[in-house]
């Protein structure tokens, strides 16, 4: 195995291992006691998977199972990088299409009319 890719598989197994740490707490906060244990299972199997991969003697081989979990864990890191993304689109499109366009009715007015301006435009409009 190359060294790039222990160092993927290290840094997959790790990022893995704290999402799972985090969802269970999602799940313990959420009172969702079959949730936090599956999710504690996850993480402590990310974590000796981890461990194995950082060891000193680590010999680059890894069994099937392990495979399938790194496979496991990329599923979780690139929904999670889907969710963000998707969050991120929402506010740059927050941003582009309602903040600016507001801001700039306020500044394309004269001064004594930038209050009153502002206090037509800076309204949070009802969706229903």
């Amino acid at each position: 195995m190359e060294k790039a890719y222990l160092d993927l598989f290290k840094e997959l197994s790790h990022t893995a291992e704290i999402m799972a740490e985090q969802v269970a707490e999602y799940d313990r906060n959420n009172n969702d006691e079959q949730g936090e244990k599956t999710a504690l299972v996850m993480r402590d199997d990310f974590g000796k998977l981890n461990d194995k991969l950082s060891a000193e003697d680590f010999d680059g081989t890894l069994t099937k199972a392990e495979y399938a979990k790194l496979m496991v864990g990329a599923y979780i890191v690139v929904n999670n990088l889907h969710d963000r993304v998707a969050a991120l689109k929402k506010s740059i499109d927050g941003y582009e299409n309602a903040l600016i366009p507001k801001l700039q009715k306020i500044l394309d007015v004269d001064e004594d009319e930038t209050q009153f301006m502002a206090d037509k435009v800076l309204i949070l409009e009802d969706n229903n």
